[in-house]
Order: C-alpha cells, then sequence, then structure tokens
C-alpha cells in the first residue's frame, strides 16, 4: 500500500539527509557571485588607487563593468555549477549503490514516481534557493556601491536563466550516469565520459579530417559543434558577454534557451525510464544495464583509439603505419579494460573478444577513411548547377567592420563573418572549374600557390566549406580569375568601401575620420571632408579592376582611412590607371612616384640575409619560402654594408620598392621582392620633397640587385 504522506512530508525527510549539500551549494554559490562581485570590485578601487582611471567617470564606468561581469554572463561560473550538479545528483540517488538501502528503499510504501520525484526535486532546490539567495545578496551589494544599472539588472536575470538550464541538462546527466552504473567510481566515469565523449570524438575526428586531407578549412564554417555541455556553456558565456547590444543578447540567447530546455527534458525522460526499469541487483556492480554494455565499450573505446593515434601521429612526425597499429592497439586496449571492470576481475579483460575485433576493426576503417579518403573529401567539387552562390576568401587582409546606427558606433567583425554575410559570386561555374583544377596542381612546381578558401552555398540548402589552392602564375587560370575578382559580386563582397555602412559612418562621423594617402615614404593628410569623394572616385576606378590587371600593374600609392583614438581603419591600393581617385589627390598635391629620387638620399644601408648560404642551419630548409626563413637565420652570418656614394645610390634606388607597402602586391608574383635583402634609407633634410623623418625599409625587385651590391655583401667581401 503506498503511503498517504505528503510530498512535502517525503521532501523533508530526504533533505534532513542532505544537508551537507546544501552547505556546500550555499557556501559555493556566495563565493560564486557575492564573492567574486566583492573580488572584482576590489580590484577596480586598487586599480583607481594607482591612478589608472583618469576620470570620475572612467572610475564610474569600471564599477559598473565589474557588476556586470559579476552579475552577468560570468565564465567563471561554468565548472561550479557543472561540480554542483554532479555532486547534487550522486549523492541524491547515492543509495542506489548499496543493495541493503535499495531493499529499505523500495519496502517503504511510497511509489517509484514519488520517490524519484522527491529526490530529483530537492536536487533542484538545493541549487536554485541558495543562486537566487546569492544573486540578491550580490545585487543589494552592487547597489550599495551605486553601480546597478539596468543593463546590469537584464544580464543578471538572463544569466540566471542560461545558468538554470545549463544545471538541469548537466544534473541530469550525472543523474543518467547514476541509473547505469552500480557504484560511485564508475558513475564518475561514465559522468565525465556522458559529458565529454562526443566533444573529444568530434575534436578527434577533426584533428585527423585537417591532418589528413588537404581541402579541410574551418573558416567559413559559422558555429562548430562543441560535443559537450560544459564547453558549450563556456562559449556562449564568453560570447555573451562581449556583445555589445542587448537586443543582440535577447536575439541570441532566446534559441539557446529553447534548445537547451529540450536538451534537458529528454535527458530527464530517460533517466526516469532508466530508474523505472534498472533492477535491484545492479546495486555494486560495475553496469546496471547489460545488453548495453558492448555498445558502450565499442563507443568509448574507438574514442580512446582515436586519442591514442592522434597522440602516435604528432609524436611520430605524421608516420601512419604506426599511426593505425595505435590505433587498433589502443582500442583493444580499452576493451580490454572496460571488459575487466564489468566483470570486477582482471580475468575477465580475456571476454567477449567478439566485441573487441569489432572496435578494432571499426577504428581501422576510421583511419583508412583518412588515410585512403573513402569518401571523396578532397576531391569534392559540386557541379556548377548544383550551386547558387559562392563565397571566397581570395585577396589582400582587410579590416571589416559594422555601423550601429542606435549609439553611432562602429565595432570590429571578423573576416570569416563578413565575406558570409556580403560576398555571393554567380559564377559558380568558373570558381568549381577552378576548384577543379587545383586537385590535379604540381605543388612543387607551381610558380605562385595560393590558398582559396571557399564556401559553396548549395540549391539544396546545404553549406559546404573547401580549401584549395590556385596557382597565380599559371596563365591558364588567368581567364578564371578575371571571372572571379573582376566581377561586382567580388568587389561587394571583399572590399568594405562598397558597403552603404561605410558611407553612413562619413556623413555621421565626418570629423572623426582621418585619411591620408602615401606612395610608402612620404604621407598626405587630407581634409575629412573629402573623404565620401575619394570614396566615391576609387569605387568608380574599381570597376576596371580584375585579375590581369592587378597581376600586371604595381601599386602607386594607398588610401589609408582611420578613425581617430580607435583600431578601425581601412587601406585600398591605388593604381595608376585610376585617373578619377588621382585627379582627387592632386588638388591636393598628395601624389608622388614610388620610384626614390637619389639626389634626395644620404646614405642606403644594404644587409644581404644569404637565406640560400644558410640552407645548412636548416633541415627542411627547401619547405620554407625566404620569408618565413628571415625568423630563424642567425644575423651573425648576414652582411651588412653602407652606401654613400652618390652614382652607387642611383643605381640601387631605381630598383627599389617599399616594404611598408608589400601588401598591397598580394595580386603580383609573390616572388616580385627579393627577400634575401633589406634596404634602410636615409633622406637628406633639405629636400623639396615632405619625406617623413627616420628610417625607411624597402626591398629590392626580384633579379634586380646591382652586381656591386651583391659583391660588396658577399661573406668573403674586403672590408
Amino acid at each position: 500500500m503506498t503511503s498517504k504522506s505528503s510530498f512535502l512530508a517525503s521532501s523533508k525527510e530526504n533533505n534532513k539527509r542532505r544537508i551537507w549539500v546544501w552547505v556546500v551549494s550555499i557556501l559555493g554559490q556566495l563565493i560564486l557571485y557575492p564573492g567574486v562581485l566583492m573580488a572584482y570590485i576590489s580590484r577596480i578601487h586598487f586599480r583607481n588607487g594607482d591612478g589608472v582611471y583618469k576620470t570620475v567617470e572612467d572610475y564610474r564606468l569600471a564599477l559598473q563593468g565589474a557588476a556586470e561581469d559579476a552579475l552577468g554572463f560570468q565564465p567563471l561560473s561554468t565548472f561550479p555549477i557543472a561540480l554542483l550538479a554532479i555532486v547534487i545528483a550522486v549523492q541524491g540517488f547515492s543509495y542506489l549503490y548499496d543493495r541493503k538501502k535499495v531493499d529499505m528503499y523500495h519496502s517503504v510504501p511510497v511509489s517509484q514516481k514519488r520517490r524519484f520525484m522527491t529526490i530529483y526535486t530537492n536536487g533542484i532546490l538545493i541549487y536554485i534557493i541558495p543562486a537566487l539567495i546569492s544573486v540578491l545578496a550580490a545585487v543589494v551589494l552592487a547597489a550599495a556601491q551605486g553601480i546597478v544599472t539596468g543593463r546590469c539588472m537584464a544580464e543578471c536575470g538572463l544569466a540566471f536563466i542560461l545558468n538554470l538550464l545549463y544545471f538541469l541538462i548537466v544534473y541530469h546527466t550525472a543523474v543518467l550516469a547514476v541509473m547505469l552504473t552500480g557504484n560511485v567510481i564508475i558513475t564518475g566515469f561514465a559522468t565525465v565520459i556522458l559529458l565529454g565523449i562526443a566533444y573529444i570524438a568530434y575534436t578527434m575526428l577533426m584533428v585527423f579530417r585537417e591532418n589528413f586531407f588537404g581541402t579541410a578549412t574551418y573558416y567559413f564554417v559559422k558555429s562548430r559543434f562543441s560535443g559537450s555541455i560544459v564547453i558549450e556553456h563556456s562559449n556562449k558565456i564568453s560570447w555573451l558577454k562581449s556583445v555589445a547590444l542587448l537586443e543582440d543578447v535577447i536575439k541570441t540567447i532566446l534559441p539557446i534557451y529553447g534548445k537547451w530546455l529540450v536538451a534537458a527534458l529528454l535527458l530527464l525522460a530517460l533517466s526516469w525510464l532508466c530508474y523505472r526499469k534498472r533492477p535491484s541487483e545492479a546495486a555494486g556492480k560495475a553496469m546496471a544495464f547489460k545488453q548495453f554494455n558492448s555498445f558502450i565499450k565499442i563507443a568509448v573505446s574507438l574514442v580512446a583509439g582515436l586519442l591514442a593515434g592522434y597522440i602516435v601521429y604528432d609524436a611520430t612526425y605524421y608516420n601512419t603505419v604506426i599511426t593505425a597499429f595505435s590505433m587498433a592497439g589502443g582500442t583493444v586496449l580499452c576493451c580490454i579494460v572496460m571488459e575487466a571492470i564489468y566483470e570486477a576481475d582482471i580475468r575477465g579483460a580475456l571476454k567477449h573478444f567478439v566485441s573487441t575485433g569489432i572496435a578494432a576493426a571499426a577504428s581501422v576503417f576510421i583511419f583508412c577513411i583518412f588515410q585512403f579518403d573513402l569518401f571523396g573529401y578532397d576531391s569534392y567539387v559540386p557541379e556548377a548547377e548544383e550551386v547558387e552562390s559562392v563565397a571566397l576568401d581570395m585577396g589582400p587582409y582587410q579590416n571589416y567592420w559594422e555601423w550601429y546606427e542606435a549609439d553611432e558606433s562602429i565595432r570590429y567583425i571578423g573576416d570569416s563573418e563578413f565575406l558570409r554575410e556580403n560576398m555571393f559570386l554567380t559564377d559558380t561555374a568558373a570558381v568549381c572549374e577552378l576548384a577543379r583544377k587545383s586537385q590535379g596542381m604540381d605543388l612543387e612546381n607551381a610558380q605562385d600557390s595560393r590558398e582559396v578558401r571557399i564556401l559553396y552555398r548549395l540549391k539544396s540548402g546545404r553549406e559546404v566549406v573547401r580549401a584549395f589552392r590556385v596557382d597565380l602564375g599559371d596563365s591558364s587560370n588567368e581567364e578564371l580569375l578575371n571571372r572571379i575578382i573582376g566581377t561586382p559580386e567580388y568587389r561587394n563582397g571583399f572590399y568594405m568601401m562598397t558597403k552603404e555602412d561605410v558611407e553612413t559612418a562619413f556623413s555621421e562621423m565626418e570629423r572623426e575620420w582621418t585619411v591620408t594617402y602615401t606612395n610608402g615614404t612620404i604621407e598626405t593628410d587630407l581634409p575629412p571632408s573629402e573623404s565620401k569623394r575619394l570614396r566615391e572616385m576609387w569605387l568608380k576606378d574599381m570597376e576596371q579592376f580584375d585579375f590581369t590587371m592587378a597581376h600586371y600593374n604595381r601599386p602607386c600609392g594607398r588610401l589609408n582611412w582611420n578613425v581617430n583614438d580607435s583600431y578601425i581603419s581601412m587601406s585600398f591600393p591605388v593604381y595608376e590607371s585610376f585617373t578619377n581617385t588621382l585627379a582627387v589627390l592632386e588638388e591636393y598635391q598628395a601624389v608622388y612616384p614610388v620610384e626614390l629620387r637619389a639626389e634626395d638620399v644620404l646614405s642606403l644601408e644594404v644587409t644581404n640575409w644569404h637565406y640560400l648560404d644558410q640552407e645548412q642551419y636548416f633541415d627542411t630548409a627547401n619547405t620554407y619560402s625566404y620569408g618565413a626563413q628571415a625568423s630563424y637565420v642567425d644575423t651573425q652570418h648576414s652582411v651588412r654594408k653602407e652606401f654613400t656614394d652618390p652614382e652607387e645610390i642611383a643605381a640601387i634606388v631605381e630598383n627599389l620598392y617599399p616594404s611598408d607597402s608589400r601588401s598591397d602586391l598580394y595580386w603580383n608574383d609573390s616572388r616580385i621582392l627579393d627577400e634575401g635583402y633589406e634596404v634602410v634609407v636615409t633622406f637628406k633634410t633639405d629636400s623639396d620633397y615632405p619625406y617623413k623623418r627616420g628610417y625607411f625599409y624597402y626591398k629590392f625587385l626580384s633579379g634586380q640587385v646591382p652586381d656591386f651590391v651583391v659583391e660588396r655583401t658577399a661573406f668573403d667581401a674586403e672590408d
């Protein structure tokens, strides 16, 4: 007969056995919220005493930021909440580990559902009541300091709900682990496995993909599968903490609430089902349901084999044969250990070789997938008619940002995000053909190999991300490249300057912009009022831009836009054919030739790094470009000479290009500059050109180093 005692009475009785867990929860959350808040405030006070904050307003804003950090999206909360959830779950249902306690609990006239819900509900209360008390105490402390804002309270509420859902997922996972196991040690392992096995498996598979597949890339991937609620909570909290606008926080967090709530309910249903089906004799044993032993063993052992394979692959410098054996060996070893745990006897390790053999064969098959590309990952190029549009990362480095009209501010965004949202190339045939040609490219003999990362937007709605290499020096690629980068879709998707946000920013923040034009040595400030006209003229000139034009011509200068007291900047090359842009610049006498005038140069200091003569210092010298080797070269083996003779200076300067402008040469042959030499130019002080004062760095154009420079900077040259 079922007891007629109320649910409340059962709950009170259960709580008497859980006093120490209440104490842990209260103390832990008092530290997590009021404690962290006071630590943050103390740090601000200390820094203010050191004079870090120049004004009272800066000091006040810092305190408000500290309150938001402590009460809102707090990255420090991830692991304490998870640990608390596990402790509450294991302690609440720990009676299932003892056969005598199981018999005693089951002898009490209380329904199975009442018993489960009593323990389960008390577990939630043990978390939520101390959490509410701690958060309210922290709010009172912050209010007493006068640093509570509307944003702070909004984040506090949103973060509380997010943390509650996170607690429920970890709590339900730990409850499920208890139901599947028979003792606390195995429960601990099971909880860690349930929370982390998907993350480890996914990470290992992605690592193998990147190491074995030449076309693998994470670029353009909008969000990566975390595989673990602990990792996801940490990532989401950190990201939400950095979002500037509260409305953006709300838009982002609502879908997370829905997803996590569904996950929590599914885990709860599964835990309840396992509780109902759990046999009483499972107490004290490793696993409660023997029918799942083989499946669990195979799954865990495969992940262990992947981890072992990765460690060996890295340690043996990519020896694939040893990696294959280590994956199979790691899988088999894990199977043996798990069988011994199942049987609670070392002799049990020799049982069930069928499932062990299946696991080992599966690990070898996984290795073969990567080693031999069984599913054609690297060879995949969609048919042009299957592709709706394409975005690709190909071009010189750019800064990207967004203009927020709400508070008239500019904020930086990542390049992959900008390209994804703005580039929609419709000549998919050109892109697919270029990608297909890259599959047969001989990298060792390629003239000028560049990596291209691409996002295929398929008509089916699926997105595929790949990376391939294209040889800019192969003339047969010229037409395809013109069809790609010589289009309005490419310009509108790659250059920030084409966006309407820029014009809005120019009109709203005109006085805060600084605009300069430089030829690499002479820099001229232009009136901010001309920024809009310069933008319009540059865009008009860019209509002629394509690969052929950029590949066979060097820029004659560079336009720079900067926002004062900000990291926001944009730089764009100017070519001699950009007549509209140059006409505006001529009005302000800003145009000077890139070529130096010998009569303006006081002296030249030429350094010959002797990279080719130092190859004995590199085990893999041929795998590095000259630029990459520079950081490894022993400078004691370089030769530096000064040139002051006017005739020698004249012979040298006609073959130089400013190092500061090398990024503008992206579309030119990568070997256009000779990285083996560095030239430091010192100008005379009486030149009628407005050279900036100081030292200026130049490079020789490839193949144009004068013979007397080569001779004077040789190792055996006489002083």
